[in-house]
């Protein structure tokens, strides 16, 4: 068992939107990471948060977002997340948001020049975009010369993985930098260093600290790791590997049905040996594709949970992992959410 950390892991979305809406001193928080992220030419004045309750209710609902809906004082309004891992048609979705955010503001019989600006900001814990820019800034602008239709739409997107991989900040960009480490330590140490010289993220980790130690928050935090565990084998988060095993499956299937058809193609004729093989070629493969597929993803869940409880796989495990079939892994994945620590016999 890896050491237990003191912080809980604030790419948690729950442990996010905590730890930014649980007081004032987390709307300080969010009003110095709001600042970071748009770098305003005047300070911001006031941040309201508009949603901060968190229904226990929906936590085991792998759809729900835990996104804190925010409001400035000029009555511009937020839309601020953090998204762990990737999600189908993210782009999409992150549009229909910020849409729906900006529609639902106009009152019937209102005039459109009351509508105020809507923003999204979304850090993410994974690459969504091409290149090592860690903030990203999406407008609506003309295709020739860069225009900006208007100034109430913006996507901002922060991968945090590209932290470290991106170009030397500009003093500008120093501020979201130092917030980002903070967001993306994976060890209590990192989450000290990155407080040690910013007052206000030494503010937010005075909060991260009362929220990591309070119970409720605890078993918030675990009941979501336990639905996002669930929901990487339910939805297939790792397709892409299951995809390259099936395909490999395929591909072995072919050749032994060429094999065979040819054998039988003799008795038949070689043409309709040919079609046999590839017949049974393709079944085989597929069948063994789907077999590997669910093997393979199970193996990465098993991995994923235990990257997110702190439960250390060493070399044994690993191989242990390596030789399951797909009803062992099932069944050890099943025996880690209910004991949150790996079984003594599996």
């Amino acid at each position: 068992m890896v050491g237990e950390r003191r912080y809980l892991d604030p790419k948690i979305d729950v442990v996010f939107k905590l730890l930014f809406t649980k007081g004032p001193d987390s709307q300080d928080a969010l009003r110095s990471l709001l600042t970071a992220v748009l770098r305003p030419k005047s300070p911001l004045a006031r941040v309201k948060v508009k949603n901060a309750e968190i229904p226990r209710s929906s936590l085991d609902d792998r759809g729900v977002l835990l996104d804190i809906h925010a409001e400035l004082a000029n009555g511009a309004r937020f839309d601020v997340e953090m998204q762990s891992d990737r999600r189908p048609a993210f782009r999409e979705r992150a549009l229909y948001y910020w849409a729906r955010m900006f529609s639902t503001e106009l009152e019937r019989g209102a005039s459109y020049e009351s509508l105020r600006p809507a923003i999204s900001v979304l850090f993410l814990d994974y690459r969504e975009l091409e290149g090592d820019r860690l903030h990203s800034v999406f407008h609506l602008l003309e295709a020739h010369d860069g225009q900006r239709l208007t100034d109430a739409i913006a996507l901002h997107i922060i991968e945090l993985p590209k932290l470290d991989a991106s170009s030397t900040p500009t003093r500008n960009e120093r501020a979201l930098r130092s917030w980002s480490r903070f967001l993306a330590a994976t060890s209590d140490e990192e989450v000290e260093a990155a407080a040690m010289d910013d007052p206000a993220i030494n503010k937010a980790r005075k909060v991260l600290e009362q929220v990591s130690t309070d119970p409720e928050a605890i078993e918030l935090a675990r009941l979501r790791e336990m639905a996002r565990a669930t929901r990487i084998i339910e939805e297939g988060a790792l397709r892409k590997e299951s995809a390259l095993a099936r395909r490999a499956a395929r591909k072995e299937g072919r050749k032994e049905g060429r094999e065979v058809g040819l054998k039988e193609g003799r008795e038949v004729g070689l043409k309709e040996g040919r079609q046999v093989g590839r017949e049974e070629g393709r079944e085989e493969g597929r069948e063994e594709g789907r077999e590997e597929g669910q093997r393979v993803g199970l193996q990465r869940a098993v991995e994923a949970y235990c990257a997110a409880a702190n439960i250390e796989i060493d070399e044994a495990r690993r191989r242990e992992l390596a030789r399951a079939s797909a009803a062992e892994l099932q069944t050890l994945f099943d025996a880690l959410l209910r004991e949150k620590a790996w079984p003594t016999r599996a």
